[in-house]
């Protein structure tokens, strides 16, 4: 779903360019192109406190996240628009750089802190579908058996999420701003974090898994 969104984004983009206008707002967008006019089109990075950019940011992705989760409540609409919402800016976000040629470049800067964020985002929408999936399809148990069920094994999901939060924010605040740093950080950087979301999230479950059962 989340690929599905953003694809929605970029295609919505590429057939009409004032969707970006639309769903980044003119005062962002003026701002990035007078940015790359001025050689830095990644300057909205730098235009703030690092410690204060820190805080706010992971204040807020907190928030979006448990967002996602507890409106999962609504039999899970109401999680799935905000991840339409999330993955259709990104969508038209990239788009707005690659229309620029700077595509491979934005990826390379945003995505330093980019691979932890979306990734917990998506997890978090996930957490949410657990909580609506339990009221849609609740099996041999009641609704509120099934739940009950759903809400114990889908919070530490949610839990887990926040110092995962912590750390893309300080990459956000602290490292995302040095926009000229060496290609070869950038990678080490991006493909640790995927990896790490990678075996927390999917191999070592499985790993426990096979333990608990064999």
């Amino acid at each position: 779903l989340f690929l599905a969104f953003v694809a929605i984004g970029v295609f919505s983009a590429w057939q009409d360019p004032s969707f970006v206008r639309a769903i980044l707002g003119d005062r962002y967008v003026d701002m990035t192109e007078r940015n790359i006019a001025n050689g830095d089109p990644f300057g909205v990075y730098k235009q703030e406190n690092q410690l204060s950019m820190f805080l706010r940011i992971a204040f807020n992705n907190i928030r979006v996240s448990f967002l996602c989760y507890f409106v999962g409540i609504m039999l899970g609409a109401g999680t799935l628009y905000l991840l339409f919402q999330n993955s259709l800016m990104l969508g038209v976000f990239e788009y707005m750089f690659f229309h620029h040629n700077m595509g491979f470049r934005s990826i390379m800067v945003v995505f330093v802190h980019g691979t932890l964020e979306l990734s917990a985002i998506v997890i978090a929408c996930a957490a949410g579908f657990i909580i609506g999936n339990s009221l849609l399809f609740p099996g041999t148990y009641t609704r509120m058996q099934s739940f009950t069920h759903a809400a114990k094994d889908s919070v530490k999901i949610i839990i887990c999420l926040v110092p995962i939060f912590i750390v893309a924010a300080f990459f956000e605040g602290f490292v995302t701003r040095h926009t000229g740093m060496p290609l070869w950080l950038s990678l080490t950087i991006l493909s640790s974090s995927a990896a790490f979301m990678i075996w927390y999230f999917i191999i070592y479950p499985i790993r426990v898994s096979k333990k608990v059962n064999p």
